[in-house]
């Protein structure tokens, strides 16, 4: 498992990087109000995105280790892209007909046009990437990622001096990067049209889209929830607040979910292949280890962005958005914290079980109060109060997610190590209250070596995750054929 996290490490660690530079850049080119029209469209994209496409990687995913011991795994390919072909060409016709019917402003016009485009091919490269995951191929699966990052920046920095600086521009680049991407596994995107394919199997292409369809109303709900502040402080507050919001809101969650997806996109497919091979029993204990392996990660993570969220600021933003971003980090990286606890460790128990629209009763009514709340706070509190309003949803998500995901799939989860987690963290925040740095470059990277290295220490004295006693064996595996060489 150790080893699959450590080998998807670069499709992780460089879009994380480029997503630091990107905010480093826009907010220095851009104002708040432009960058919130910004993050306007490109939250439409997201939840979009989620609501109609991420079902089915995550299908093929489940269905893949299945259907390769059965020798259908090239039928399982044909049925996916058929069923994501035909969800496109839908989701063009209702946007070309409602894009003709609606009279939009005209700063957004070019940016929907441009939408449309950018979330099919987006969505493409998820669901190649879902099956490059699937059929272990690491080195294609970091090249793509790393690549799609780069070049999502780089064309979008550069047509913003070409195109002018707004949100069509930040767009057409996205969708370069993401045509690019997509075209490198050609071999994929010609599965449903090549001759020697066999005719589809509709019961297996009916029990495919029976298992995605929940997952898009839950994973559309999901969405809704965690985006609809955005669209409410814009509306309510304005596009200058929204986008100092979204600012804040990227530097948070960009490496926090960097790092739940490098510890999910190694320890998802293990889970599923050992409930395939092993069992149910094997299964909920492996999901157990994954989801402290998960948290040993996350925790530290998390808290150590709160806890140096100054220096994040002051180093990494521009100053028309430092002081609202500074202020926000720390409520957001509890927010991720939760997020990513339960995305990446308690709906799996939902997925391994096979009954995904059971999360719908999590997840429907806290994106109801989201809402509710977000109305009463965004007019009196602004974005601090959709700040903490989004970390009490997200809260009651992971305990709501927990007894009900347990019901129909008992995950395992030890104890004690959670406690070794905790424990671990505390050093950390002692430090890094304690000792401080200036506000720049230099302080900003003594900060997180000061807190890595006594987390280090800590993880390692307590045995977070089993670390040094799989460390301490490893060592002895490799001394012992030396000492017996020496031996004889």
């Amino acid at each position: 498992m150790y080893r699959q996290i450590i080998g998807y490490i670069p499709s992780n660690i460089v879009p994380a990087v480029v997503s630091m530079v990107m905010i480093y850049a826009y907010t220095r080119l851009l104002s708040p109000a432009a960058f919130g029209s910004y993050t306007y469209v490109f939250s439409a994209i997201l939840i979009l995105q989620t609501s109609l496409f991420y079902a089915l990687p995550i299908a093929v995913m489940r269905f893949y280790p299945a259907a390769t011991i059965s020798g259908r795994r090239d039928d399982l390919l044909k049925e996916a892209y058929v069923v994501f072909y035909a969800l496109c060409g839908a989701v063009c016709l209702l946007w070309v007909g409602a894009g003709l019917l609606v009279n939009l402003p005209a700063q957004y016009r070019a940016p929907i046009w441009l939408a449309l485009p950018l979330l099919l091919f987006r969505s493409l490269v998820q669901l190649n990437q879902a099956i490059n995951r699937s059929g272990n191929n690491m080195r294609r699966f970091n090249t793509i990622e790393c690549l799609h990052a780069v070049l999502g920046f780089g064309l979008g920095f550069s047509a913003l001096f070409v195109l002018g600086r707004g949100a069509d521009a930040i767009l057409t680049g996205l969708l370069i990067a993401a045509i690019l991407c997509a075209s490198i596994d050609l071999r994929l995107l010609a599965v449903p049209f090549r001759r020697a394919a066999k005719v589809l199997d509709r019961a297996e292409l009916v029990r495919l889209v029976e298992y995605s369809w929940p997952m898009v109303a839950v994973a559309a709900t999901a969405m809704i929830m965690q985006n609809s502040d955005r669209f409410l402080l814009g509306s309510l507050a304005g596009t200058e607040m929204l986008g100092i919001f979204a600012v804040a809101y990227n530097l948070v969650e960009r490496p926090t979910t960097v790092i739940c997806s490098s510890i999910s996109t190694a320890t998802f497919p293990l889970v599923v292949q050992v409930l395939e091979h092993q069992g149910k029993e094997a299964a909920r204990l492996q999901a157990g280890r994954n989801g402290i392996a998960l948290l040993a990660v996350t925790l530290p993570a998390c808290v150590g962005l709160a806890f140096t969220a100054d220096y994040v600021a002051s180093s990494l933003v521009g100053p028309a958005f430092r002081d609202g971003v500074a202020t926000l980090i720390p409520i957001m990286s509890l927010t991720a914290l939760a997020r990513g606890l339960r995305a990446h460790f308690i709906d799996h128990a939902f997925h391994l079980s096979g009954r995904p629209l059971m999360m719908l009763w999590t997840y429907a009514p806290a994106t109801l109060l989201n809402i509710g709340l977000n109305l009463y706070v965004i007019p009196r509190y602004g974005m601090l109060g959709a700040a903490w309003t989004a970390f009490a949803c997200q809260c009651g998500i992971v305990v709501a997610g927990w007894f009900v995901g347990t019901s129909v799939f008992p995950v395992w989860l030890p104890v004690w190590q959670v406690v070794r987690c905790v424990a671990a963290v505390v050093p950390m925040i002692i430090g890094l209250s304690l000792i401080r740095f200036p506000l720049n470059w230099f302080g900003l990277l003594a900060a997180v070596l000061l807190g890595s290295a006594i987390y280090l220490v800590s993880a390692i004295v307590l045995d977070v995750g089993e670390v040094r006693t799989l460390g301490w064996n490893a060592l002895r595996r490799r001394i012992r054929p030396n000492i017996a060489v020496l031996t004889d």
